[in-house]
């Protein structure tokens, strides 16, 4: 029984590192955001002129994408007080305005407020979508994060697509505690 024991545990500790694989964190100086996520993962930079990073887990996993972008606070329409938006006049609808608008239909819900670790606020939520074009029609589900500074913008999304929302939710279910640690760990650089 004593050499089974030794025999599991050492079973154990050499599959211990590759059932623990490690984080990787990216520092994107050029574009203003951080973003760590597992190692093993496969990643694009410079994916177009908004999305500057994506990663994916896997064919049928995650796709998680990063967007910065100048931020002009003094253009019409843009609260100029970024902060102040961002924690107290923020409303569910500006989700819609901001994200929900590249969607044929897009529904946020669990909305909230969280904070980088230099105290910035940053708004997290649940996106259920559909989107269509002449070429495509899938579902989806995403966790996001976004925020605004006084300069540039930047949101992380990480998401499943399917045929249909059953299979979006069917898909979504064992990912959702991966897409939020990725989520939360987003964090867009200081002015």
């Amino acid at each position: 029984m004593r050499l089974f024991l030794l025999a599991m545990a050492a079973a154990y500790l050499t599959s211990a590192p590759a059932a623990l694989a490690a984080d990787k964190t990216i520092h994107d100086r050029e574009h203003g955001f951080s973003l760590t996520y597992p190692e093993e993962w496969a990643s694009e930079t410079a994916f177009d002129n908004t999305i500057r990073l994506k990663i994916k887990s896997g064919a049928e996993g995650l796709t998680c994408r990063v967007s910065e972008n100048a931020y002009d606070p003094t253009a019409p329409d843009n609260p100029p007080d970024v902060r102040a938006f961002m924690e107290e006049d923020w409303k569910v609808s500006n989700w819609q305005t901001m994200v929900g608008a590249a969607y044929q239909a897009a529904a946020f819900r669990q909305d909230r407020l969280a904070h980088f670790p230099d105290g910035y606020p940053v708004r997290i939520a649940e996106m259920d979508f559909h989107y269509a074009d002449e070429n495509v029609s899938f579902y989806g589900h995403s966790s996001i994060a976004l925020t605004l500074r006084n300069s540039h913008y930047g949101f992380v999304d990480c998401g499943v697509a399917g045929a249909n929302s059953e299979e979006v939710e069917r898909k979504w279910a064992p990912l959702a505690d991966e897409a939020e640690k990725i989520v939360t760990s987003f964090v867009l650089d200081a002015d």
